[in-house]
């Protein structure tokens, strides 16, 4: 069955991306600057992390012409797909290490109005959020090496598995381009939370059920609809953040706001970026406000505690 009617893009109302604010942010750092060890930066390592800027870069430019390329010739109509096709895409993305999926509609405050990366700039409305789990014992020694080296991997792995997962819808049939989860032109922790994966902590990093805090997360752009409905199945992450605060306390630069601050356009701000970013540069990634978590430490028994609630 294709519904007929006419196509309209979903196109950004202006949000400026914080990688703007981050190559403003990282210069030098005082010499009394506070910092945690990061030995271990060895030539096979340093080589090893070269590799997965390189995958990181060729994904960049392979999104990057998916997307020309769907542009080309725009839609005229939003088909529908069978409840076969949904599960065969929850099937592929698991094969490619994919551990979490949910579906919902592109919101528009969420889409960055500059992506210098891809050049994104339309999307189809709908779409399907992607999370792939960053491996533990490498983010439990965050801000050391293996954190460092575990999240550009995923990355990589993530960008690449997107990739496949358009590919592979494309192949159906349907129209679709992927995002990068580096520097993409989209607010994927927000749009995480409006595909009702998880809930953002106090530290602005999305907490879902499977992971906590450690998931990298990408998105399909795709002209389908409807789209199927996610199980609201969470249980009170924000409440616990609230009583809990260790990602505020451990936090060597006090980046994380006691209260979030408030924006013009509704979104909350957690996080300083004038503390964070010059010391997230400094350690090569950072990640302390994920290895102090406890939805990392003991994520499994502590969503089970706190199940009763939404």
């Amino acid at each position: 069955m294709i519904e007929k009617m006419p196509f309209t893009y979903k196109r950004s109302k202006g949000l400026i991306s914080n990688k703007d604010i981050f190559k403003t942010k990282v210069g030098k750092l005082p010499k009394d600057f506070p910092k945690y060890p990061s030995r271990g930066w060895t030539i096979p390592k340093i080589v090893k992390i070269a590799i997965i800027f390189l995958r990181i870069g060729i994904s960049q430019r392979k999104i990057r012409r998916m997307y020309q390329q769907e542009m080309k010739q725009p839609p005229t109509e939003i088909p529908s797909a069978p409840a076969e096709f949904w599960n065969e895409v929850r099937e592929k993305a698991r094969s490619l290490g994919i551990g979490i999926l949910g579906f919902t509609e592109i919101e528009e405050n969420f889409l960055f109005s500059d992506d210098r990366i891809t050049h994104i700039k339309n999307f189809y409305s709908n779409c399907i959020m992607l999370g792939m789990e960053m491996e533990y014992n490498a983010m439990d020694v965050a801000p050391n090496p293996p954190a460092s080296v575990e999240t550009l991997r995923v990355y990589a792995a993530l960008g690449e598995a997107t990739i496949v997962l358009t590919q592979f819808i494309q192949e159906k049939g349907f129209r679709a381009f992927g995002t990068h989860p580096m520097e993409g032109p989209i607010l994927l922790p927000a749009m995480a939370v409006k595909a009702k994966l998880g809930k953002i902590g106090t530290q602005g990093i999305l907490i879902s059920k499977e992971f906590g805090p450690r998931q990298r997360l990408s998105a399909i752009s795709i002209n389908i609809s409807p789209v199927p409905e996610s199980p609201n199945v969470l249980p009170r992450i924000v409440d616990f953040c609230e009583k809990c605060r260790l990602c505020i306390t451990e936090c060597p630069v006090d980046a994380i706001y006691e209260m979030p601050i408030l924006q013009s356009d509704g979104r909350l701000t957690r996080i300083d970026a004038d503390k964070c970013f010059p010391y997230f540069r400094k350690t090569h990634g950072c990640s302390i406000c994920i290895s102090v978590c406890p939805f990392h430490k003991k994520g499994p028994i502590l969503m089970e505690n706190i199940k009763d609630g939404l």
